[in-house]
């Protein structure tokens, strides 16, 4: 069964992140940076992000807890990281060598990618061994529950070897897509981790807590890994 690997500790992703150059940027952007896991109802708007970066509301917040995550691709220093399902591209602004891939239309006024394609069993095959950083943010967790070693399997077809992929789920996404499933509590818990044990490629990071089964800015499964290299 998958045991969490360097699971998020915030205090100690605060300690590390609050001396550098990118918190001190995201601290001139917003009025306040959030380092903790919640839920936020979508309504009308069109990710959780936007919502909170609309200088409309009195206040912006940020959550900074994805930053934690993708240390683990930006430690390689790739040439490219591309963000399946980017919506805001938001993390394009602080990470330049972010390359934003959305599905809504190019003409609407909420197309923010740098790419417009959508990310369908197409898209997938397409991409086979294609990427050497790839990262999806609550973007492909619109699958049932029952499919979500397929789902990460699918993912990390795209991602090249000796490469590197981050893949999160908002849980509750996947448990509406999916009647039977009659899992909650430390049973989804369970199931999750057996669901997700003995994947073929090396684990850099699995994050599991669906104590708070809606998460929907930064998701409650977090998965990193790195594919080998063929010999």
């Amino acid at each position: 069964m998958q045991k969490n690997i360097n699971p998020y500790n915030k205090e100690e992703f605060k300690k590390q992140f609050i001396n550098s150059s990118l918190h001190a940027r995201l601290s001139d952007d917003f009025d306040e940076l959030l380092w903790d896991y919640f839920d936020i109802s979508l309504e009308k708007y069109w990710t959780p992000r936007q919502l909170l970066g609309d200088r409309n509301f009195l206040k912006t917040k940020f959550s900074v807890v994805i930053f934690y995550y993708l240390n683990f691709l930006t430690e390689k220093n790739p040439e490219k990281i591309y963000d399946l399902g980017c919506g805001w591209n938001i993390f394009k602004k602080y990470i330049p060598s972010i390359i934003g891939v959305g599905a809504e239309s190019p003409d609407r006024e909420d197309f923010f990618g740098d790419i417009h394609d959508y990310i369908d069993d197409e898209y997938i095959k397409g991409h086979q061994n294609y990427f050497e950083s790839v990262f999806s943010i609550c973007a492909l967790h619109f699958v049932p529950m029952s499919d979500i070693r397929k789902r990460v399997l699918d993912f990390a077809s795209m991602v090249k070897p000796g490469g590197r992929g981050l893949i999160a789920f908002n849980a509750q996404r996947m448990i509406e897509r999916d009647p039977a499933m009659s899992f909650r509590g430390h049973e989804l818990e369970l199931w999750i981790r057996k669901q997700l044990s003995n994947l073929p490629f090396t684990i850099l990071q699995f994050d599991l807590d669906v104590s708070e089964i809606n998460s929907g800015i930064d998701g409650n499964i977090h998965l990193i890994f790195e594919k080998q290299n063929v010999q």
